[in-house]
């Protein structure tokens, strides 16, 4: 058999090679949730974003997605169907990013799951300037605190804290965060100076609200002694950001990112509390599926996701 033949029978096989118009607007409505939100990406009316699923639907002969006038849910087949459809659309425009100039090769939609703390203001800055610069790339941020499947959620990168677990993925140290205390200087004028850890049981220490009440800080000096000190304070939130913004409102004595808080110390800001101590923080971690990197578009966000990271901690 000819590879003439071979290809002309594969395609008879799989007829969505032949709509992948289809396949696209699938995977963006199914991603941003509705056909509305496919057709702002695509630059279409919602109708034409329908007509084409419906007519990669009609292809396949099975319902990929369950519409009423409120809703879209995604059927078992829709879900077999996205799993793959994110593989044959990245190769195609990995072809297409190989044949484009370089100053214009990203192309297509990063999906990204990180914690709150790590979409910091230089991420968001950062992503501002390439979306400017290249018309065509889109980026999805979904903020998760707990660990996600890479995989079956569709994402080309997650930023991780601690040691990745799953062998299957690809994974790349981005550091080893050091958090301090810190606190403005009004603050301090107001409340004293901390000299030694067990001054922090005078003051309003914000803590991180979980299941169970933080009632203690584990701090650790240049010797690596720990030093275990009982805290409290009236505030508490379960929003890492949230305390952020308490510490710089001048409520009490907070955890910052060295970095961080090295700028904030040069502005005004913030002052160091207990210089000799500070939390050893677990490695972060990108994550990504086999694969991924190759593609410019996820390798450019993670050039920049590591100039941040360098830069806040």
């Amino acid at each position: 058999m000819s590879s003439f033949e071979l290809s002309h029978r594969i395609c008879e096989s799989f007829p969505v090679l032949d709509d992948v118009a289809g396949l696209r607007a699938f995977v963006l409505s199914v991603d941003s949730g509705s056909f509305t939100g496919a057709a702002r990406v695509l630059g279409l009316t919602t109708n034409a974003v329908s007509q084409r699923v419906g007519l990669l639907e009609k292809h396949l002969g099975v319902r990929l997605l369950q519409r009423t006038t409120r809703r879209m849910s995604v059927t078992d087949e829709g879900r077999r169907v996205y799993a793959r459809a994110h593989d044959i659309l990245d190769e195609l425009l990995r072809v297409e990013e190989d044949l484009r100039p370089e100053h214009d090769a990203l192309v297509g939609t990063v999906r990204v799951s990180m914690p709150a703390p790590a979409a910091s203001a230089e991420l968001i800055n950062a992503l501002g300037v390439e979306l400017q610069r290249h018309a065509r790339l889109r980026v999805q941020l979904l903020i998760s605190h707990a660990p996600v499947d890479i995989v079956a959620e569709g994402l080309d990168v997650a930023v991780h804290v601690g040691e990745p677990r799953d062998s299957g993925l690809i994974a790349r140290k981005l550091g080893d965060p050091s958090w301090c205390l810190a606190a403005t200087p009004s603050y301090l004028d107001r409340r004293g100076r901390p000299r030694r850890a067990d001054d922090l049981t005078k003051h309003e220490c914000l803590r991180f609200l979980a299941e169970r009440p933080q009632s203690e800080w584990r701090l650790v000096d240049s010797r690596g002694r720990e030093h275990v000190v009982p805290v409290g304070g009236a505030f508490e939130s379960d929003d890492s950001r949230v305390l952020g913004e308490a510490t710089y409102a001048g409520l009490g004595i907070g955890i910052r990112a060295r970095g961080e808080l090295e700028r904030a110390i040069t502005e005004g800001r913030l002052e160091r509390v207990l210089p000799g101590l500070e939390f050893a923080g677990p490695p972060i971690y990108a994550l990504f599926a086999r694969g991924r990197l190759r593609l410019a578009r996820v390798a450019r966000f993670f050039e920049l996701l590591q100039g941040v990271v360098r830069q806040v901690l």
